[in-house]
């Protein structure tokens, strides 16, 4: 992801399950999942390269837990064998974009372990969340695929730095952003995401937009 930073202004994020690895002069960082909405304020010009690792993937890089990274910022140079300030000199000498590609993915491939299937198994799950609108709660996912509860709770814990739970609240949150946008009834879409009442969608949602369904339906009118 390469963008440049121009006028200030807010860059609101509902972030998807992955770990982001950024680079950019003098502020390298490496961010875990946030589990709430992110806010970037985003100012001046320059140039920023991002990695977002598929969901589990970043596991090969971590001694622990991923979800020791949740909601967490930490220096690159916890996880790679590199002096930070050399790299960034070297990253952001190079005009071409496919060059800064190459250099970055170089990096990673360091420290890549062997093939993990867990991850591709993980990411099969996650995929079912997103296109399936239906999963609205961990037992669909057990019943889809077989797995206890219990070990999908591990895994994610271990693999992915947050709960079953979580990505299917993210993703039908992603869902109700857009039909609210739409002008969908309120207490309809409460039902189809598997609430038993507008009350407790209202609640999540507000923990993760920051705002109440009606009040972000508002500010979009």
């Amino acid at each position: 992801m390469f963008y440049l930073r121009q006028a200030r202004h807010p860059q609101e994020v509902l972030q998807h399950p992955g770990v982001n690895v950024v680079f950019q002069p003098g502020n390298s960082y490496i961010c875990g999942i946030e589990s709430r909405k992110s806010v970037n304020i985003l100012q001046d010009q320059g140039q920023i390269v991002g990695v977002l690792f598929r969901p589990g993937a970043f596991h090969c890089y971590v001694q622990a837990p991923v979800s020791t990274l949740t909601d967490q910022v930490v220096n690159i140079s916890d996880y790679f064998n590199l002096d930070i300030n050399t790299f960034e000199e070297q990253l952001f000498a190079l005009k071409n974009k496919e060059e800064k590609i190459v250099i970055v993915e170089q990096l990673l491939q360091q420290s890549m372990p062997e093939h993990d299937k867990t991850v591709d198994l993980l990411n099969e799950v996650i995929d079912k969340i997103v296109y399936n609108a239906d999963i609205t709660k961990v037992e669909h996912l057990v019943d889809q695929f077989g797995i206890s509860k219990r070990t999908l709770q591990r895994w994610f814990n271990q693999y992915i730095g947050v709960s079953p739970k979580w990505v299917i609240r993210r993703y039908r949150m992603h869902e109700a952003i857009e039909l609210i946008e739409r002008g969908a009834d309120m207490t309809q879409l409460a039902m189809d995401l598997g609430y038993f009442d507008q009350a407790h969608f209202s609640k999540d949602f507000k923990a993760a937009i920051g705002k109440s369904p009606k009040q972000y339906a508002k500010n979009n009118d």
